[in-house]
């Protein structure tokens, strides 16, 4: 069951024209958060250069990009609370206009940690410096618009029940790969020539899917999201679309249409 979050010092702030977290010292009721609490974050700024304003992009008729991703950190049970990490005035009204406040909250970040620049991990690291209760996040990427809850469910039991560090989300890839080297040549990275595998006869390679990062505060505030106390949830191939340009937007509305039909 979610438990409700408070937030008592609220104050207008000048660039966004409502209402901003005053008091960032316990932003989540001592009571309710724990050492093993785990909270959803999602960061989403308001600058793209790909597709403006990508994180409110349509999907179909009821659901951005933003949204979609919020509904399924909902579902998920387990999560403390879900956050929305913004700068910009229009992501932030979004949320509060489609989801109760109890169920969603925003935390507004200044600009100078949301540019074209501005590192994943420099985002969550500024989010957790003003919620120092928060033990535990899971960074969840709105830019993947088919993360199903079974992977959240998945990432949660693995990175609870196992007490390892992280826990990120991995495809698997059977493609072979080369590498032209400095001296014109091109050599086998991942197989050997002469005898190449059948993809039946290994296990392939895992590559990251990029949809999210579990992690611990103290793994998070050494500046990353991994390290060699990791598991991995693999994703299925097809609901691994990132969305990183105009193509991917267009083909994952024609995915949700065909599903809706």
């Amino acid at each position: 069951m979610r438990l409700v979050l408070i937030l008592t010092l609220l104050s207008a702030h000048p660039a966004f024209g409502f209402l901003q977290e005053k008091s960032v010292t316990c932003p989540t009721s001592p009571e309710s958060i724990s050492n093993d609490s785990v909270i959803a974050l999602i960061l989403a700024r308001g600058g793209s250069r790909g597709i403006p304003l990508k994180n409110l992009a349509k999907l179909d008729d009821r659901q951005t990009l933003l949204s979609r991703a919020l509904h399924t950190a909902l579902s998920t049970d387990g999560f403390h609370s879900v956050w929305v990490s913004t700068e910009d005035d229009r992501i932030a009204q979004a949320v509060e206009r489609d989801f109760p406040h109890d169920l969603v909250r925003v935390h507004l970040r200044p600009p100078e940690v949301a540019q074209d620049h501005t590192s994943s991990i420099e985002s969550v690291r500024e989010f957790l410096d003003h919620h120092p209760r928060v033990q535990n996040v899971a960074l969840v990427q709105c830019t993947s618009p088919f993360l199903g809850v079974r992977y959240l469910d998945e990432a949660l039991q693995r990175f609870q029940s196992l007490r390892v560090d992280c826990v990120f989300s991995v495809t698997r890839s059977f493609k072979l790969r080369w590498r032209k080297e400095k001296d014109g040549r091109v050599n086998a990275l991942n197989f050997d020539p002469r005898k190449r595998p059948r993809r039946q006869d290994w296990d392939g390679e895992l590559v990251e899917a990029g949809m999210f990062y579990f992690a611990r505060r103290k793994l998070l505030l050494e500046g990353r999201f991994q390290n060699n106390n990791c598991e991995v949830v693999v994703i299925d191939e097809r609901d691994s679309l990132e969305i990183d340009s105009l193509y991917d937007l267009e083909l994952a509305r024609k995915i949700i249409g065909s599903t809706v039909e």
